[in-house]
């Protein structure tokens, strides 16, 4: 399974890297469904401030990813969860790359998965549905957050949930 997302951001290229691939530790800020997240590990790409970040998510709980491409010279970022996933998941892998045009930024971005055994092709459907959806999110609260500095209404929602049941 091959998902993209696409969408222009009204904000430099060298803004949008900043939060997608020097602040790759803190997407929770941005990112809803990611309750929190954290960078681990030695970092092994120059540039890069670990080489693993540590999720907690609102839908698949802990989960765990390794960088497999930090490139700041051409703004892509290449992230695979390493655990977490369900166990009919055998691979789950996703690319950043960010493109000038203008004064705006093209956000592409590409996530491969693929199952395993008959669990796999039998939750394949559902899988692809929810991910679909994660994705969309994901690219809007991430142009949300470039272009105002500021969670996107949904995030934002989802921080006040949160804050209430901490509280």
């Amino acid at each position: 399974m091959e998902f993209y997302r696409e969408t222009v951001i009204n904000a430099s290229i060298s803004d949008a890297w900043e939060i997608l691939g020097n602040q790759y530790t803190t997407a929770y800020k941005w990112a809803s469904g990611l309750k929190y997240s954290e960078g681990q590990g030695n970092p092994v790409f120059e540039g890069a401030s670990c080489s693993n970040r540590a999720c907690d998510t609102t839908s698949l709980g802990a989960i765990q990813e390794e960088i497999r491409v930090f490139d700041p010279q051409n703004y892509v970022l290449s992230y695979e969860v390493i655990e977490g996933f369900p166990f009919f998941v055998k691979l789950g892998q996703n690319t950043w790359k960010l493109t000038k045009e203008g004064n705006q930024t093209r956000v592409s971005m590409k996530l491969e998965m693929q199952t395993k055994g008959w669990v796999g092709k039998l939750m394949s459907p559902m899988m692809r549905m929810q991910m679909g959806g994660i994705l969309t999110n994901a690219i809007e609260d991430f142009r949300h957050y470039v272009e105002t500095g500021k969670p996107s209404p949904r995030k934002a929602k989802e921080i006040a949930k949160y804050a209430k049941k901490a509280a």
